[in-house]
């Protein structure tokens, strides 16, 4: 049993199973292709599954290599609350670059509905996951620097 702890007080404490763990390495490596891998996004996923994984365990490239299927998310993040941490983490992964790409958020979407989760929540979660790494930055004093980052932030 893996907690996901990347970022503590965003996500609520689950247990995930090595299953889980798997298949949310796969489809955050599919979600990073989207626009090209950046150094951020490879280090958010390595530092994700290198957390969850023990010795003997596939390796990274192993378990997100190939064409990943969502609705194999479906029987693993089958409650409202693994399912809300399924697509914070896709969503979270997406910010990581600096650039909500509307290819990463079309397929966060289509990620999303394979788990019971439809536009209209994707895009409140979205917002909030904004809202969160924003109140990161909180204490920023150059509010044009800010307001570029949130304009950076909106899916483009």
């Amino acid at each position: 049993v893996h907690t996901l702890a990347m970022i503590p007080e965003f996500f609520t404490q689950q247990d995930l199973d090595f299953e889980q763990v798997k298949c949310l390495t796969h489809a955050l490596m599919a979600l990073a292709k989207v626009d090209g891998i950046h150094d951020n996004e490879m280090q958010l996923i390595r530092q994700f599954y290198d957390s969850c994984s023990r010795g003997g365990d596939p390796r990274l490239e192993e378990v997100a290599g190939g064409k990943y299927d969502p609705v194999r998310a479906k029987t693993l993040f089958d409650t409202p609350e693994l399912a809300k941490l399924y697509v914070k983490s896709l969503i979270l992964l997406a910010f990581a670059d600096g650039q909500y790409a509307k290819e990463e958020d079309a397929l966060i979407h289509e990620y999303a509905e394979a788990v019971g989760i439809g536009g209209e929540e994707v895009d409140g979660l979205r917002e909030a996951t904004k809202d969160f790494l924003l109140g990161s930055l909180a204490h920023v004093q150059n509010l044009d620097a800010l307001k570029e980052v949130n304009k950076r932030l909106d899916p483009k």
